[in-house]
């Protein structure tokens, strides 16, 4: 990159990482931590090793400690299939645009093909706590888990390919953040990118069932990927049922009680 942008990406020596026409995912936090759920199971699932690592004297000072071993907040992990560009931490917004320079720098490098962007969105608003109604702490249906994910593309040729695998397409909207930045950059530079949206019943816990329609469509996209996604159903279902008995056991304890001379602590503040 540029010496004044104060961001660089530098690969991994002894890693060979991804090949020409690979392609290559961004997975940074957002509602229900969907895309990051996508990008460790991915990481995992397929033991793809750390390849390239990115620096800024602008992300938060912190390290990632994954097998014992320290990493950046922002690195790259990737073999000759795909590669996946990973964080734990929302970036601060003065270095969103560097960053997406950054990534579709590093990927005209490496010569890589689709660049798929993923993000969680929050499905609804959510009720004030001790309000939810009753429909909110059931478990949802196979059918409501495997809603479909809403795609954005970055070019005409990007558009048409979500549109040959039947990914419903944002028609209007604004959108922000990292996505935001990399698909102005990338509608610059003519680059094949989509940004893929999976909505997410809530903010504060991990929604695997989000993370998991996301695979299903990364399947369309990337079919030689072969990614199976019913792992990540499987502990959907887990933490609904979870939720569901958690949020009923709440509601039967919050009942009316004589006014104590001196409040008692309570967890729920």
């Amino acid at each position: 990159m540029d010496a004044d942008s104060c961001l660089t990406v530098v690969d991994e020596k002894n890693v060979k990482g991804p090949e020409e026409g690979t392609p290559i995912l961004v997975c940074f936090p957002s509602a229900g931590l969907a895309s990051t759920i996508v990008g460790h199971y991915l990481i995992r699932s397929r033991n793809l090793p750390r390849c390239a690592v990115i620096h800024s004297p602008d992300l938060p000072p912190a390290s990632v400690i994954i097998d014992s071993l320290p990493n950046p907040p922002i690195r790259v992990h990737g073999d000759a299939s795909v590669a996946i560009v990973v964080s734990e931490f929302p970036s601060p917004s003065i270095v969103l645009t560097p960053l997406a320079e950054g990534i579709l720098n590093w990927a005209n490098r490496r010569k890589a093909g689709l660049v798929v962007v993923i993000e969680g969105i929050l499905k609804r608003q959510e009720a004030p706590e001790g309000e939810q109604e009753e429909d909110e702490v059931k478990t949802q249906s196979t059918e409501e888990i495997r809603e479909a994910v809403i795609g954005i593309a970055a070019t005409p040729e990007a558009k048409k390919l979500l549109e040959s695998k039947s990914v419903p397409l944002l028609e209007d909207g604004i959108v922000g953040g990292l996505s935001a930045a990399l698909l102005n950059e990338a509608c610059i530079r003519n680059v094949p990118l989509v940004v893929l949206f999976a909505t997410a019943n809530r903010s504060d816990y991990p929604d695997h069932g989000a993370a998991a329609r996301i695979l299903e469509d990364l399947n369309k996209l990337l079919p030689s990927l072969k990614i199976d996604p019913e792992p990540l159903y499987a502990q959907a279902k887990i933490i609904e049922h979870a939720l569901r008995d958690g949020m009923k056991l709440h509601a039967a304890a919050v009942e009316p009680k004589p006014k104590a001379a001196h409040p008692e602590p309570s967890i729920y503040g």
